[in-house]
C-alpha cells in the first residue's frame, strides 16, 4: 500500500456535512478540507459525496475510536510516528 520512499499528500479536515437517507437506512457524508498553499477562505475543498450503510458506520466510527484512544495512549512505536 505505502512505499518507503512515497510521500502521501494530506490535506487537514476543516469540517463535514453529514445527513441521513432514512428510506435505505444510510448515511451520506461529505468531507470539507483545507486545500495547501491557499488562503483558509479561498483554500476550502468539499470532497465528493459519500454513502455509507449503518453497518459501514459503525465500523467507521470503531476505528476513528481505536485511532484516538491509540494517539491519546501514546503507545505507538517511534518510527511509526516519524513517517507522519
Amino acid at each position: 500500500m505505502e512505499k518507503n520512499n512515497e510521500v502521501i499528500q494530506t490535506h487537514p479536515l476543516v469540517g463535514w456535512d453529514i445527513s441521513t437517507v432514512d428510506s435505505y437506512d444510510a448515511l451520506m457524508l461529505r468531507l470539507h478540507y483545507q486545500t495547501p498553499n491557499k488562503s483558509e477562505q479561498e483554500g476550502t475543498e468539499v470532497g465528493q459525496t459519500l454513502w455509507l450503510t449503518t453497518d459501514v458506520a459503525r465500523q467507521f466510527i470503531s476505528i476513528l475510536e481505536a485511532g484516538i484512544a491509540k494517539i491519546e495512549s501514546g503507545d505507538f512505536p517511534v518510527n511509526e510516528y516519524w513517517r507522519h
